[in-house]
């Protein structure tokens, strides 16, 4: 699925895809490069703390299906930001359906 597929979702901002350093591969939406550059680097490193956070909840729960995570999100008063894989997106909580979301960025993900 292209970026600009998932930035006609609903309060989709922006929408980009970063490689396993946290350096931009392409973006779309109404962020600045600079601002992409940060959200890129902010979801590369926040993947890695739910990655280990969720190998500790299946260690310690012993319930299968945490690990690998398949994706996080984090919400603010206005706006949230989610990912899965190495595409991550800003959206406006008042438009937003994160459920449909979430599955675009897991299509994303998968191609």
């Amino acid at each position: 699925m292209s970026l600009k597929k998932i930035l006609v979702l609903d309060g989709v901002m922006t929408v980009c895809r970063f490689r396993d350093d946290g350096v931009v591969m392409e973006a779309e939406g109404q962020l600045s490069p600079e601002l992409m550059t940060r959200l890129a680097k902010f979801a590369q490193w926040y993947r890695r703390m739910v990655s280990g956070n969720t190998d500790l909840l299946s260690l310690f729960s012993q319930m299968r299906g945490w690990s690998p995570s398949q994706g996080w999100i984090v919400r603010g008063a206005e706006t949230t930001v989610c990912s899965v894989g190495n595409t991550v997106c800003l959206v406006e909580n008042a438009d937003a359906s994160l459920n449909q979301i979430m599955q675009a960025l897991a299509e994303a993900a998968h191609e």
